[in-house]
């Protein structure tokens, strides 16, 4: 029997029946909460969905109502209907059950078709009813207070469900118009699409639950559309379902345009599709996790007599039940939907301003900086960030940074990928580290200049050998009283022999080479991060300063991570020009490039027809923005001190020159930074604005945008520093399409 489905504005015009007990998730709103009458407030999550929690929950029930008859009501999301409709199954061998779904998710999917499910030792779902709600409630008040992450995650299961029909409501996810966008509506929860999507998924699962209620037949199981490797990714990575599911779903595009005739068109259609719903992965794996993965498919409870079960597409409403796909399989086309994702071509313009305040990463050159003074201090260091996609470089350098600092003679071999901050730090520890190392780098990477700091680290007593992909080394046995190091082109390799003072030994670090050195506020905010550490910093002279350990180095620290000025500052460029973007959050005030909001200023008021003369030597990085702001207005700009972004992961200031002039844009590179003429400059929309791979570039192309569109290609090399960028930017009113190159790909 098909449950009651109901659409309530308010939660408040639920009636409820007099023998109700309601089970209500305890990261509700308060003002929601209030408007249950005496619910078990329980935490959500996987830990709800135990044996041991669900006995508690049982004895929490039976204390509000111990007769027939009962109705237990569950309000919120997925893990929370898998309980109580568990609960509701076995409770006096059943009793009567409303679902009010809190998340979109569980709206359009998990409420309905009376599967219930416990995790056992560890493994997801092993237990379970099937046990349909009598009733279901969607309540528009709900779906609003939800987070817009959780919006979108939802959105990833809708999608699924149109893809298995080929309803109609896939139109909307082909639209890229600010009226018809599908993430639009998401942000709208009265949008019109948002109702078609959500009511042709709801009707499309409750249709094939008709057709298979217990998953006799076969039909039901091409439900698990995406969630064969989506599984295996939230277990592996703890992503949101949602989030896992859709790479699950790209994974699966792949595999049935190579396997099922699905038409390469359509293939790019659903990759499309989900390329606003897709978050970066913490990619490269390494292979301990490939084989964690395929492990975790292989103990798939989809599984039929030891063969994985896998759904493809042959096209949008033709689902395929398939054998033929291994777990390696899987993992391949995850690797190579990623690649493409990565290197996707995207279409930017302007729609309406939703006032969105945009959300920063973390603060990039302090996590690092933090990364290896957690690793090599006596002291705990406990890193406070909220949990956000970390940038690459990041999350490479912490990851190799921690394995650096473990107490062992084994050799480690590491890999740093493009960040050139994270493999300084990362041959400066080694360095440190009697026991040998490989380093391994991307190739960008390797071609940068490093000699000066392993100049450094050779006469203090390291042995350091360049191979084809990074470097071996075995560090010196007796730390050095004193390292010397030349100041330029980078002030990385004098923050990374600083750095090493966390360890707790005392040396004396000497500067050598001509001022002005470039980025020198970068120095002095390795400085202010030692001192934060317990570590004693004396300036000795202009060139010297002292390390030595402080009394406090050996306790316990909590550090809160700020959020990056860096990444502010390609929306304070578009706050400063027409189409009220809104300024994105506080970031770091003590950041070198901090000071970019007073130079948007400076630009925006200025006379038309003036010069601007702007001296980047303490923050190089940012020239790019910068000549992209005053490419769009009135007023020229010279800047100085910005020479060495030749030595970035492009030569950033040629680079950027050809990109820019590809649009028309009119921009003169000189040896230390650009000449950008007063004049306003329209964009070339059928140009393509080469990144080169530069996440800052891209950063920049961000700025062009306004109601001429701007494609770029590349696009996903901002994970470097922003993995979060292009979802920001649509919520704040851009309007992106993507296309992927599927022809170099199969």
């Amino acid at each position: 029997m098909l449950p009651t489905l109901d659409v309530l504005p308010r939660l408040r015009d639920l009636a409820l029946p007099a023998d109700a007990v309601v089970v209500a998730d305890a990261n509700l709103p308060e003002p929601i909460l209030s408007t249950l009458p005496d619910p078990i407030i329980v935490e959500c999550g996987e830990s709800l969905k135990t044996l041991a929690r669900l006995g508690e929950l049982a004895e929490e029930v039976l204390a509000r109502r111990s007769t027939r008859p009962m109705v237990l009501v569950g309000v919120g999301g997925g893990s929370l209907g898998d309980a109580v409709g568990f609960l509701a199954s076995i409770l006096w061998r059943g009793v009567d059950l409303w679902h009010v779904p809190s998340t979109l998710l569980a709206m359009v999917d998990s409420a309905h078709g009376g599967k219930t499910a416990l995790n056992l030792g560890g493994k997801k779902n092993q237990l379970g009813t099937f046990y349909p709600a009598r009733r279901v409630v969607i309540c528009r008040e709900l779906l609003a207070s939800l987070p817009l992450d959780q919006r979108e995650a939802g959105l990833v299961e809708a999608l699924k469900a149109l893809w298995l029909d080929g309803a109609p409501a896939l139109a909307h996810f082909d639209r890229d118009d600010e009226r018809h966008a599908i993430l639009t509506a998401a942000v709208d929860v009265c949008a019109r699409p948002l109702d078609e999507v959500i009511e042709q998924a709801v009707a499309l699962k409750l249709r094939i639950v008709a057709e298979d209620p217990r998953e006799q037949r076969g039909i039901r199981t091409f439900l698990n559309l995406g969630h064969t490797a989506g599984h295996g990714l939230e277990g592996l990575y703890g992503l949101p379902h949602g989030r896992a599911v859709a790479w699950g779903m790209a994974a699966c595009a792949l595999l049935s345009l190579r396997d099922m005739g699905l038409e390469r068109a359509q293939a790019h259609r659903l990759l499309s599709h989900l390329d606003p719903l897709l978050c970066p992965l913490p990619f490269p794996p390494s292979d301990a996790e490939r084989q964690a993965f395929v492990a975790r498919l292989k103990a798939d409870k989809k599984r039929r007599h030891g063969q994985l079960i896998s759904i493809g597409l042959r096209g949008p409403g033709q689902p395929q039940l398939t054998t033929d796909w291994s777990a390696d399989d899987w993992w391949e086309a995850l690797l190579q939907a990623h690649d493409l994702w990565r290197g996707r071509e995207l279409t930017l313009r302007r729609g309406p301003a939703s006032g969105h305040s945009p959300r920063l990463p973390v603060d990039k050159s302090r996590a690092q900086r933090l990364a290896v003074i957690a690793a090599l201090r006596p002291g705990a260091v406990t890193l406070a960030s909220e949990n956000d996609t970390p940038p690459d470089d990041v999350r490479l350098t912490a990851r190799a940074l921690h394995a650096l600092g473990q107490p062992s003679h084994a050799e480690l071999e590491l890999y740093l990928g493009e960040g050139a901050t994270g493999g300084r730090f990362a041959l400066a520890a080694a360095a440190a580290r009697p026991a040998p190392t490989r380093l391994r780098f991307a190739p960008s990477l390797q071609a940068r200049p490093h000699q000066p700091l392993i100049d450094a680290l050779v006469t203090a007593g390291a042995h350091i050998e360049a191979t084809d992909d990074g470097y071996d080394i075995r560090g010196w046995t007796t730390p050095p009283e004193r390292l010397r190091v030349a100041a330029a082109p980078s002030s990385q390799y004098a923050s990374a022999l600083a750095l090493l003072a966390a360890s707790g030994h005392s040396f004396v670090l000497e500067r050598t080479g001509e001022k002005p050195w470039p980025s020198q506020t970068y120095f002095e905010l390795t400085l202010s991060c030692l001192r934060q550490a317990g570590v004693q910093v004396e300036v000795l002279s202009a060139t010297e300063h002292r390390f030595s350990p402080g009394p406090t180095l050996c306790e316990a620290l909590r550090l809160d991570l700020p959020r990056d000025a860096s990444a502010a500052v390609v929306w304070l460029a578009l706050h400063h020009l027409p189409g009220d973007i809104a300024p994105p959050e506080p970031a770091a005030d003590d950041h070198p490039d901090a000071c970019f909001e007073e130079l948007a200023r400076r630009l925006t008021r200025s006379t038309p027809g003036t010069i601007l003369e702007v001296d980047l030597t303490n923050a190089p990085d940012l020239a790019p923005v910068l000549a992209a702001l005053a490419a769009r207005l009135p007023v020229g700009v010279r800047i100085q001190g910005a020479g060495h972004l030749r030595h970035k992961e492009s030569n950033r200031i040629d680079a950027l020159a050809d990109s820019l002039r590809a649009l028309g844009i009119d921009i003169h590179p000189t040896p230390e930074g650009f000449d950008v003429p007063a004049e306003v400059q329209a964009v070339d929309a059928d140009a393509c604005f080469e990144t080169h791979g530069d996440h800052r570039l891209a950063m920049c192309a961000l700025a062009l945008t306004g109601e001429r569109p701007v494609r770029l290609n590349q696009a996903g090399c901002v994970t470097k520093s922003y993995p979060d960028l292009w979802r920001q930017a649509r919520r704040t009113g851009i309007i992106t399409s993507a296309s992927f190159a599927l022809d170099t790909m199969l």
